[in-house]
Formats: C-alpha cells, sequence, structure tokens
C-alpha cells in the first residue's frame, strides 16, 4: 500500500510541476512577444528619427528641440522594454520558488547582469544579445 501511496504522491508532484511550468510557459511567451513587439517599434521609432532628423538638417531647421518628443518617446519604449525584462525574471523566479530551483539551471552572471544600451533579446528564449546579432547564441533563434 505504501507503494502505491508513493507513486500517487510522485504523479501529483509531476502534474502540479506540469501545471505550473505550463502557466509560466504561457505567461513567458507573452511577455517575450511584447518585448518583441517594443523592440520593433523602437526601431521603427529610431528610423522615423533619422528621417526627421535628415529633412529638419536639409531644410535648416535642425535643433534638439525639434527632437524632444521624439527622444522622450523612445525613452518610454526602453522604460517599458526593461519593464518587460525584469517581469520575465520575476515569472523565471516565481516559478523557482513554487519548483525549487534544483528544476532550472542558474543563470549565467553574464545574462543575470541590467542590459546595455543597444542590447536586444531573443524572442524565443528572452537571452539579452548585442545589438546586432543575427542569432541568438542561446538558442540558435534568428534575431529580427
Amino acid at each position: 500500500m505504501a507503494m502505491f501511496d508513493s507513486l500517487k504522491d510522485t504523479l501529483n508532484k509531476g502534474v502540479a510541476a506540469v501545471s505550473v511550468k505550463s502557466e509560466t510557459l504561457v505567461e513567458s511567451s507573452r511577455v517575450k512577444s511584447a518585448i518583441s513587439n517594443a523592440q520593433k517599434k523602437l526601431e521603427a521609432e529610431k528610423a522615423a528619427l533619422g528621417v526627421k532628423l535628415y529633412q529638419s538638417w536639409k531644410d535648416g531647421t535642425a535643433s534638439m528641440e525639434l527632437f524632444a518628443d521624439d527622444f522622450a518617446r523612445m525613452q518610454g519604449i526602453e522604460d517599458e522594454i526593461t519593464g518587460l525584462n525584469a517581469r520575465l525574471a520575476q515569472i523565471k523566479a516565481e516559478e523557482d520558488k513554487i519548483l525549487g530551483s534544483a528544476q532550472r539551471p542558474a543563470a549565467p552572471a553574464a545574462q543575470a547582469a541590467a542590459p546595455a544600451a543597444g542590447t536586444v533579446f531573443c524572442t524565443n528564449c528572452g537571452k539579452a544579445l548585442p545589438a546586432g546579432s543575427r542569432f541568438c547564441d542561446e538558442c540558435g533563434t534568428p534575431v529580427a
């Protein structure tokens, strides 16, 4: 009888772990998608700023004040990305707390550090990558 109780406990723990992992996977995927969308929005803002800068230079009207709203909008997007990355780390920490840290290997110190300016993030695994990366060096996903 003790063997069946042990088997039942093991199965219950396995089902609970799968449930937690699936919930965190869905939430992580949602956050990673939001990060990717924000990064694309930031790149579009940068491109538009370049066009505006060139046109104002060409017209002889270039001044820093002309771009203040653009800079503020881009800073807001960068802040959003920072917040989303913090949420992603929080999701992983919550999963580790529930399942125990033995379920997930520790992140290298380089990944745990705050992202540098110009950093992009893999849309698949969330790893911080240097700007200009073509592929994620963690999972191999092409970087847009």
